[in-house]
């Protein structure tokens, strides 16, 4: 799916490691919001982008990832990232039980 000029999508929950579908972009600005329910003790999460649609990278200038303790939803603008493709990894789920649930809307200008 590809988002341009301005516009959301939202893409499938992940309830174990992996990623979401990657999302063509025509913008150097993207928001992220991440909505956690069920969390047992905290998850991590990685932006992702590409520049040709199959090899993606962290899109954290210091390559760290993202670690979500509480239920809830949280945003995460990126500006001046000149990728054609973005996508959330889902890193690691820590904690008992399986019921956790990770879902990403992305917006993109």
């Amino acid at each position: 799916m590809a988002l341009y000029p301005f516009t959301t999508v939202g893409l499938t929950a992940l309830t174990a490691a992996g990623t979401t579908a990657a999302t063509e972009i025509k913008a150097s600005e993207v928001t992220f919001q991440v909505t956690v329910t069920a969390i047992n003790t905290n998850v991590v999460v990685r932006f992702e982008g590409s520049l040709d649609g199959t090899n993606f990278f962290n899109l954290d200038e210091d390559a760290e990832d993202t670690t979500i303790t509480a239920n809830g939803t949280t945003g995460y603008s990126l500006s001046g990232t000149p990728v054609t493709h973005v996508r959330l990894r889902l890193v690691s789920l820590s904690g008992s039980g399986n019921s956790t649930s990770v879902a990403t809307v992305i917006g993109a200008l």
